[in-house]
């Protein structure tokens, strides 16, 4: 009798698992093939392959405007279509408002009341709240404490001339001491001391290496029954609890002494004091903790990555190191400082680092969800309501039909000549559209004046080890190469 119920437990449990494998072909659209329990993405969960490589495979196999995959059982439609993509982030925005992710408030609610995290009405609410703490003025504004930390920066990097350095070590610790800066008004000097707390904090908040964290985000993005079953949270508890016991501390230190940094913490302060809005959307302490965590575990790998990978690139392409280095030297003693104008007129910093984003974007893909039956007229697609759409960057990105040679390091396809050129919709690294990354603009001032500072002062070289192309680690989610990231460097 027992095997009589295993096997109508495991036949029912089959059926769950695939009874929407067969949803594209009712559709009568091109898909990828599911494999049991895992859909398409087999080859990651078993870290085959890394996830930028797989979604740039999907992307190359299917050249119609849009197809569909399948999210372990989940049914999930991606377009590469740019005319489609301009209606899902702008025109048709409020039929593909939402993010698909597990949104729990008991369970989670700093994800919940972050702007990553938040859906609809808290989610539009939030938003009209935060896009002027973001602007380009009070960008400006963040720009001394950015410089204080690219001077210990430039320190840092000075006691290893003549040899090499780990640069994905050393700019996540730049990272992290601008985002504690500028987020929670504290001095982390993680450039300064490499067992900072705040730094281990930092990487245990999202520790990809961790199993538990790597299932909490996992639940959140693709089984959020599991955030309410397991009551899971996005980012690690005891490192979210720390950040908001320093988030409240500084705020009570500086109301108490009266101190004024213009960074994010004054910047959140002064819109909770000053708003109008009525008391159901007050922006209390909950919310502006959940944006300052947010604003820290978002910004702190991201940048990182980005600054290393340009040096890296700058290493293996000395000609556009040494043409950025005499812009960069030009435009300082031009102004006799780092100046936000300074930074703003460098147009080929500029260029160089849009082409990082593009060839290492920040994110292999994006995605929204359907709100309601949606018809695309250029195909006569329905698409049915809850239907998670995919947006794959890093396929878009590497389309040779955008962008020739796409695996050249080229920052003349940023040039004011060639940018115009750019199909709109296939260059994301931010997102689109009302509901991109609203951090765009700090993470590429923090960019620029660490670039800005290194290669005035250093040369960058590639070493033995440093492989070409970079072999990336199939474990994580960004493009994270395996094993360190050495360079060599010399005094200018």
């Amino acid at each position: 009798m027992f095997i009589i119920y295993l096997g109508c437990l495991l036949l029912l449990l089959y059926y769950f698992l695939t009874k929407d494998y067969d949803y594209w072909q009712s559709k009568n659209i091109p898909f990828e093939k599911p494999v049991f329990i895992f859909g398409s993405f087999h080859k990651i969960v078993t870290r085959k392959q890394h996830l930028f490589y797989r979604i740039r495979e999907i992307y190359d196999t299917y050249k119609t405007p849009h197809f569909g995959i399948y999210i372990f059982h989940k049914p999930a439609l991606v377009i590469r279509d740019p005319k489609l993509l301009k209606k899902v982030f702008v025109k048709d925005f409020n039929k593909f408002m939402n993010r698909e992710l597990a949104s729990n408030e008991k369970v989670d609610p700093l994800m919940y009341h972050s702007l990553f995290g938040s859906s609809d009405q808290v989610w539009k609410n939030l938003r009209t709240k935060l896009s002027p703490v973001f602007s380009s003025g009070k960008m400006k504004l963040m720009l001394p404490l950015m410089k204080e930390c690219a001077a210990d920066l430039t320190a840092c990097i000075e006691k290893s001339c003549g040899g090499k350095i780990e640069v994905r070590d050393v700019m996540k610790r730049y990272a992290v001491d601008n985002i504690s800066s500028c987020a929670f008004g504290i001095n982390s000097y993680c450039l300064k001391n490499e067992k900072s707390e705040i730094l281990e904090v930092s990487t245990k908040l999202v520790d990809f290496k961790s199993f538990v964290r790597n299932f909490s985000v996992f639940s959140f993005l693709f089984a959020p029954k599991f955030v309410d079953i397991f009551r899971l949270t996005f980012l690690d508890k005891d490192s979210a609890r720390y950040l908001i016991n320093v988030f409240k501390e500084t705020i009570r230190e500086r109301e108490k002494k009266q101190i004024l940094r213009n960074d994010l913490i004054d910047l959140l302060n002064n819109l909770k004091q000053n708003e109008t809005f009525k008391e159901d959307d007050k922006f209390d302490d909950l919310k502006m903790a959940a944006q300052a965590i947010q604003f820290f575990s978002a910004g702190n790998d991201t940048t990182s990555i980005t600054i290393s990978y340009t040096l890296y690139e700058l290493a293996i392409n000395r000609d556009i190191q040494d043409r950025l280095r005499q812009e960069i030297t030009e435009i300082f003693d031009k102004y006799g400082d780092f100046t936000y104008e300074a930074i703003q007129d460098m147009t080929y910093l500029d260029m160089v680092l849009n082409e990082t984003l593009r060839k290492y974007p920040l994110t292999n893909y994006t995605d929204r969800r359907c709100e309601e039956t949606y018809t695309f007229e250029e195909t006569g697609l329905t698409v049915d309501k809850n239907i998670c759409i995919l947006i794959p960057i890093a396929g878009l990105h590497y389309d040779p039909e955008y962008f020739p040679n796409p695996e050249k390091f080229d920052p003349e396809r940023f040039s004011s000549e060639n940018k115009h050129k750019i199909v709109p919709y296939t260059f994301l690294p931010f997102g689109e559209g009302p509901r991109n990354c609203i951090g765009q603009r700090f993470a590429i001032l923090v960019s620029k004046v660490a670039l800005a500072y290194s290669l005035k002062n250093f040369v960058f070289d590639r070493v033995e080890s440093t492989k070409v192309p970079l072999e990336l680690d199939n474990g994580s989610p960004f493009i994270l190469n395996k094993g360190g990231l050495y360079l060599n460097v010399t005094k200018v």
